[in-house]
């Protein structure tokens, strides 16, 4: 079997080293494909109803730190006591998510914008609002005390540590909301991270602030350090998604997982707004 693969992929596949065989670089590269090829022979090969307590599979994904908190850390041991076979490894998501996600390089990537990939399927998991987070004793914690939500106007004496959500190299660093929160004088922009998580340990003993997800703030950040404050209505919200690729879209051990994964996060945060 081994020389027709040879012959086939016109590559040794496996060379010698010591007494060992190691794979090529060819053989590495096509290792994800021929494993995913072979989740579906096992799925075929089947005639009962998969079982999630049985099904094996190594999940791809990619996604960003509040995302992982929310989606994937939050509901981690229930999953795993759902699906205790299934092993899941994320990885960092940057402007190239869809791009592996066609080339079979992930298998789910979690996102908040929709509308630009038709090859891609995907599901809303979870709305929430953002918030402003600032060290106990801010100025802006007065402010809110008094008038309630805060207003964009609100922030813009004040300098942000500005969370840029999803980094690419076309378009200057902005906040969440597309940049909805962007202070009007750049000078304000104090320091500039990925990172929705470590943020707020910026804050501390500075009169910066900070804008998070709601649901990351309450799920994460300790209220002893950090004042959450609500922002006024006219402030975006974010939604969540999980994608996938059409090569996916049928397979049902695929189909089983995501369908855990969506009962799992929607049970804890509650279903996604207008879904």
């Amino acid at each position: 079997m081994l020389a027709k693969l040879r012959t086939y992929w016109d590559d040794p596949l496996f060379v010698r080293s010591g007494f060992l065989m190691q794979p090529t670089t060819a053989a590495k590269r096509r290792y994800d494909k021929v494993l995913s090829l072979m989740h579906v022979l096992e799925d075929l090969r089947r005639d009962d109803e998969l079982d999630p307590r049985t099904l094996s599979r190594t999940v791809r994904t990619a996604c960003y730190d509040n995302a992982f908190a929310l989606c994937i850390a939050s509901i981690f041991a229930d999953f795993t006591a759902r699906m205790p076979h299934v092993r899941l490894r994320a990885m960092q998501a940057d402007e190239h998510l869809f791009d592996y996600l066609r080339e079979d390089l992930l298998d789910l990537v979690f996102f908040a914008r929709q509308g630009l990939h038709p090859d891609v399927h995907s599901v809303a998991l979870l709305t929430t609002p953002y918030v402003c987070l600032v060290r106990r004793g801010h100025p802006l914690s007065e402010r809110a005390a008094a008038l309630g939500p805060l207003e964009r106007e609100d922030l813009e004496a004040f300098p942000q540590v500005l969370i840029n959500a999803q980094p690419d190299r076309y378009r200057a660093p902005n906040s969440p909301g597309n940049g909805w929160f962007n202070p009007k004088n750049p000078d304000r922009i104090a320091l500039v991270t990925p990172f929705f998580l470590a943020a707020s340990l910026c804050l501390e003993e500075t009169d910066c602030y900070a804008i998070v997800p709601k649901a990351t703030a309450e799920l994460a950040l300790d209220p002893r350090r950090t004042a959450m404050l609500q922002l006024s209505d006219a402030a975006p919200k974010l939604t969540v998604r999980l994608g996938w690729h059409e090569r996916t879209h049928a397979d049902p051990g695929s189909q089983l997982i995501l369908a855990q994964l969506l009962a799992l996060i929607q049970k804890r945060f509650g279903r996604p707004v207008g879904e």
